[in-house]
C-alpha cells in the first residue's frame, strides 16, 4: 500500500478496541497522523486501518473537519446493523477464498457501496468474526463451513463458561453469606458435588479452570478452606477427614481382596519344618486398648545371662508379593490407627484374628533367639520359622506394677534390657523421647484423652524390639540378603544443654535429620545402631511384612525379592509410607485441637517459649506436646521461659491455636 495516497482521506479504524472515522492530516513513516471526531490527534499504526475513502478532503477548517467526521461515524454504526453477514456468506462460500470488500457489500446492496456502506460493511466483519474474516482494507477471507461451526462452538462453549461462572458466583457468595442457594435442587447439586470434588482433588465435570477462577475470587482455592466452608454450611460431615480421598488413601477393601481373605482364612495347616515353642511360656505386652498383635516374647534365664525369644506374627507365608493382598499392604503402607477408627493393613479377619497372637491360640511366626550377658551385650542370635501358643496377655500397666514392686522375673529381665539401651547410649544414640498423646472419640462423640510417658514397661518392650528388629538387618547383611534399612544421619546441630530442660530437647528437635528408606544399611543416630531394619510389626506395617518375607524366603531356601526389585519399588514404599504417616499426624493433630477447643478453653495452662518475634511467641504446651502462637507478648519474654497462658482461639480444621497470657 502506498501510504502517502492516504493522506488528506477519511479512513475507518479499529484503535483501542474501538471503531472509529478519523481524517489522515500527514503520514510518518508507517504511521498515519489522524484527527479524530474529538479534535484529539494522534499517530496510530496503518495496522488499524479498516476502510480508506474515495475522495481526499483538503481542508484546515478542523471544527468542519469534526464534524463530518462524528456525522459520517454515527451512519456507520447505523448502516452496519443492516447488513446480514450469513445471507451473504451462503451465496459466497466454497465459491471464493478471498475477496474484496466492495465486492461482498454489492451483493448484498445490489449496488456498488458509498465510502459509508462500505466502512460499516467492514465494521461488521471485524465486530462479527464469525462468516468472514478481516485481511487487510478492503479485502475479505472467506471462512469454510468447517471454521464457521468451529467458530459456533467454541461461542457456545463460552457462552456456557460465562454462565457458569455466574452462577458459581451466586453459589460461593451465598454460601459466605446467607447459606440459601438460589437455583434448582440440580444446579444447587451440581455445584455442591463440584465443590466438594475441588476439595477432594478429583476432577470436576466440566474442568477445574472455571471452578479455580472462582474460588480465586473469592479467596477459597485453599482446599482446607473452601471444606470448612462446606461444613459450615452442612454440605460436608462435620469431622470431614477428606484427605483421605484426597490423597487416594484406600480406605475400603477391593473384592479382589475380600475374596483372597477367605482363601487365606481356609488355611490351618502348620509346615513341618518349623521349630515347635508351643511347650514354652509365650507372652504378649501391649497397650490396653490393642486389638492386634503382631509381636510376643519368651525368657530364659541361664544364671546372669538372658535368652530373649522374640516372636512376631507370621504373615509372609500367607501374603506373597503379587498377591492382591500384597499389593493393598504396599499401597496402604501401614495401618492407619485415626482417634475416630483404625483402618488396618489387612482385612479385619486377618489383621485380628488370622494373623494376630492372641491369648490361648496356636499361631505360626518368625522367631528372633538372642543370647545376652548380665550386661546386656549379644553373643550370638538365631531366628526359626516357629509354631508358638500364646499363654499370657499382659498390658504396660500390669509389667509396670510387676516392676514397681521388685517382680523378680521382670526386674532382671528389665534390668539387662537396659543394660543393652546404655550400651547404644554409649555408642552415640540421640534420641528425644516425648509424652505419647493418645486420643479416642467414643460413639456419643466425646473425646477421650491419655497422655503416655515413656514407662518402664514400655522401656522394655521397646528395647526388645530393637534388638530383634537390629539382629534382623545384622541376618540380612552377613547373607547379602536385599533388603530396606532404616537410617539416620547426626543431627545438625547439637544443643550442648538438651539434657537439661524440656526447652533444649525441644528445641534439639528442630535439628534432627529424618529417619530415612534405603537399600544400603546406614548407621542410626536415633538408636546408636550401626544398621538397622524394621520386622516386628508385619500385620502393621508393609516394610516389615517385606522384611519377614525375605527372612523367610532365605530361611525356607525360597526365592527372595532381588535388589533390583527392591530398587523398584523402594519411590513407592517411601511414598506411601510418608502419606499414611502425614495422614495420622494430621489427624491426631486436627482431634487434639478440637479437645482443647472443647475442654481446655477456659482453663489455665504451662507454655514454654520457644520463640519470640516482635510482639508475637511460639509457645509448647509441655502437657498437650503441641505448640500455639500468642500475640501482644509482653516486653522481655525470652525463649526458655515459663509461663501460663489461656486459649485464645482455636480453629482444628486449619490447625490454628493462638493463645494469650493467662
Amino acid at each position: 500500500m502506498n501510504f502517502e495516497s492516504l493522506r488528506y482521506h477519511i479512513v475507518d479504524i479499529l484503535y483501542k478496541d474501538k471503531f472509529h472515522t478519523a481524517y489522515v492530516r500527514d503520514i510518518k513513516g508507517k504511521k498515519l497522523h489522524l484527527l479524530f471526531s474529538s479534535g484529539k490527534e494522534e499517530q496510530v499504526s496503518h495496522s488499524a486501518l479498516l476502510s480508506v475513502g474515495k475522495d481526499k478532503l483538503e481542508s484546515n477548517d478542523l471544527i468542519w473537519l469534526q464534524q463530518k467526521l462524528l456525522e459520517k461515524h454515527d451512519r456507520r454504526e447505523r448502516l452496519k446493523e443492516e447488513y446480514n453477514l450469513q445471507e451473504i456468506w451462503e451465496v459466497v462460500r466454497g465459491e471464493v477464498e478471498k475477496i474484496n470488500a466492495s465486492e461482498l457489500a454489492s451483493l448484498f446492496l445490489g449496488r456498488e457501496p458509498d465510502d459509508d456502506e462500505l466502512a460499516s460493511f467492514m465494521r461488521k466483519v471485524v465486530e462479527e468474526k464469525l462468516y468472514f474474516k478481516y485481511e487487510g482494507p478492503d479485502l475479505i477471507k472467506v471462512r469454510t463451513p468447517d471454521e464457521v461451526k468451529a467458530i459456533l462452538y467454541q461461542r457456545e462453549k463460552e457462552l456456557e463458561r460465562i454462565r457458569l461462572i455466574q452462577e458459581g458466583d451466586l453459589v460461593i457468595t451465598a454460601l459466605l453469606t446467607t447459606g440459601e442457594i438460589g437455583l434448582s435442587p440440580d444446579k444447587r447439586d451440581w455445584w455442591v458435588r463440584n465443590l466438594i470434588n475441588y476439595v477432594t482433588k478429583k476432577e470436576p465435570y466440566n474442568g477445574g479452570k472455571i471452578l479455580e477462577e472462582l474460588l480465586q475470587k473469592h479467596n477459597l482455592r485453599d482446599p482446607y478452606k473452601l471444606a470448612e466452608l462446606l461444613i459450615k454450611n452442612k454440605l460436608a460431615p462435620v469431622d470431614w477427614f477428606f484427605e483421605l480421598e484426597r490423597e487416594g488413601f484406600p480406605c475400603e477393601f477391593t473384592k479382589e481382596e475380600k475374596e483372597e481373605t477367605e482363601r487365606v482364612l481356609t488355611i490351618k495347616t502348620f509346615q513341618q519344618h518349623r521349630v515347635d515353642f508351643t511347650g514354652m511360656e509365650v507372652f504378649t505386652v501391649d497397650a490396653e486398648e490393642t486389638e492386634d498383635f503382631d509381636d510376643a516374647l519368651s525368657v530364659e534365664f541361664l544364671g546372669d545371662k538372658l535368652k530373649l525369644y522374640v516372636h512376631i506374627a507370621e504373615v509372609c507365608q500367607y501374603v506373597k508379593p503379587g498377591s492382591v493382598l500384597w499389593k493393598g499392604a504396599l499401597e496402604r503402607a501401614s495401618t492407619l490407627y485415626l482417634p475416630e477408627r483404625v483402618i488396618p493393613m489387612f482385612p479385619f479377619g486377618l489383621s485380628h484374628q488370622k494373623f494376630s497372637l492372641r491369648e490361648g491360640e496356636i499361631k505360626q511366626a518368625l522367631t528372633f533367639i538372642i543370647e545376652m550377658d548380665g550386661n546386656g551385650e549379644a553373643s550370638s542370635f538365631e531366628i526359626y520359622p516357629s509354631v508358638i501358643k500364646i499363654s499370657k496377655r499382659y498390658t504396660y500397666d500390669e509389667v509396670d506394677e510387676y516392676l514397681k514392686s521388685g517382680d523378680p522375673f521382670w526386674s532382671k529381665l528389665y534390668r539387662i534390657l537396659m543394660k543393652h539401651k546404655e550400651k547404644r547410649y554409649r555408642a552415640g544414640a540421640f534420641a528425644i523421647i516425648l509424652p505419647e498423646i493418645n486420643l479416642r472419640v467414643r460413639f456419643d462423640d466425646e473425646i477421650e484423652f491419655r497422655r503416655f510417658e515413656m514407662t518402664p514397661s514400655r522401656d522394655l518392650i521397646a528395647e526388645a524390639m530393637i534388638i530383634s528388629n537390629y539382629h534382623a538387618a545384622k541376618f540380612l547383611i552377613e547373607r547379602n540378603i536385599p533388603g530396606i534399612f532404616r537410617s539416620q544421619r547426626e543431627p545438625f546441630q547439637v544443643i550442648d544443654q538438651r539434657e537439661s530442660s524440656l526447652f533444649h530437647q525441644i528445641l534439639q528437635l528442630k535439628f534432627m535429620a529424618k529417619s530415612e528408606l534405603t537399600l544400603q544399611p546406614a548407621f542410626h543416630s536415633g538408636l546408636g545402631l550401626e544398621y538397622y531394619t524394621t520386622q516386628t510389626s508385619p500385620i502393621r506395617r508393609f516394610i516389615d511384612l517385606l522384611i519377614q518375607y525375605q527372612i523367610e524366603s532365605y530361611l525356607l531356601n525360597s526365592h527372595f525379592i532381588s535388589e533390583e526389585e527392591l530398587q523398584k519399588m523402594l519411590p513407592e514404599i517411601q511414598n506411601n509410607t510418608q502419606r499414611a504417616q502425614n495422614l495420622q499426624n494430621r489427624r491426631k493433630k486436627y482431634y487434639l485441637l478440637k479437645y482443647i477447643q472443647r475442654y481446655v478453653k477456659d482453663t489455665p495452662l504451662l507454655g514454654i517459649v520457644m520463640e519470640v518475634q516482635q510482639r508475637k511467641a511460639k509457645v509448647y504446651l509441655p502437657y498437650y506436646n503441641t505448640t500455639g502462637e500468642m500475640v501482644g507478648v509482653r516486653e522481655g519474654l525470652s525463649p526458655g521461659e515459663e509461663i501460663n497462658v489461656m486459649v485464645d482461639k482455636v480453629n482444628p480444621f486449619l490447625e490454628v491455636l493462638r493463645l494469650r497470657p493467662a
